[in-house]
């Protein structure tokens, strides 16, 4: 099976980049008779040109499953630079369906399910330094649409009242919008600087799933994220310039691909 997953990225307002990434799946089965799939990412394009890649990003693959006895995990970021989004959006989605199904949720319209989970999701690699983000989950099953043999699962990823663990800085603690902090990311973008940032970020997921075998048949995201950052010329993220604020709004696609 070959799907892809297209990314549209606005940084305050303007739009950055649109970026589509490859991959052909391929379902195996463990040797505890647990059907999972191996995800190749191979190759992908950002604003229309293709992006170079290392023989190890190509060689890298992530192990996914909608099945609960099936541990989702994530493959070693700092090897995959150009694919790190991919595979965690992606993984995202498995893993909103495979809450779904833990928890027993029947596929009836209208059916809800709050999940307090608050524990770090990191997505740091390379020159991203820190990348974690803290969620709850908010799950309803929107629409059965027994004509079309789908159902839509909607899971918003909500900030948890306790924040997201202890910042990188002191002066990230303070929250930027109406919610505590749940969001935090320190790139280092020179031997002597960093950019250092607090947010507030929410997913929305909606997620098509077969009536017939269960799995997903394509999944859509839109990711807002509302914070503020500083310029810093130290590692401990101390002396800093003045905060500046910050919106980014990441609307992807996850579908089959002809390519």
């Amino acid at each position: 099976m070959k799907y892809k997953l297209t990314l549209n990225y606005t940084q305050n307002g303007q739009p950055a980049y649109v970026s589509i990434s490859h991959a052909v799946i391929t379902v195996k089965k463990t040797a505890d008779n647990i059907f999972y799939e191996s995800v190749q990412w191979t190759h992908q394009e950002k604003d229309g040109a293709e992006t170079s890649l290392s023989p190890e990003s190509r060689n890298v693959r992530q192990l996914v499953s909608l099945d609960p006895a099936f541990k989702l995990s994530i493959p070693d970021l700092s090897k995959i630079i150009p694919f790190i989004e991919p595979i965690t959006d992606t993984l995202t989605f498995y893993a909103d369906l495979q809450l779904a199904i833990r928890r027993g949720m029947r596929l009836e319209a209208g059916q809800r399910l709050y999940v307090s989970h608050g524990k770090p999701n990191s997505w740091a690699g390379g020159s991203t330094l820190v990348g974690r983000d803290c969620i709850d989950f908010e799950l309803t099953i929107s629409d059965v649409d027994k004509e079309h043999n789908c159902a839509y699962l909607r899971v918003r990823h909500l900030p948890p009242p306790g924040g997201c663990g202890e910042p990188p800085a002191a002066w990230m603690k303070k929250p930027v919008s109406d919610t505590p902090n749940n969001w935090y990311q320190v790139t280092k973008t020179g031997e002597t600087a960093y950019t250092a940032a607090a947010a507030k970020e929410i997913f929305d997921d909606e997620i098509k799933i077969s009536l017939t075998d269960g799995r997903i048949l394509s999944a859509s995201q839109t990711n807002p994220v509302i914070g503020e950052q500083r310029l810093c010329r130290d590692a401990a993220l101390t002396d800093c310039e003045k905060p500046e604020k910050f919106t980014i709004e990441r609307s992807l696609f996850f579908s089959p691909d002809a390519d």
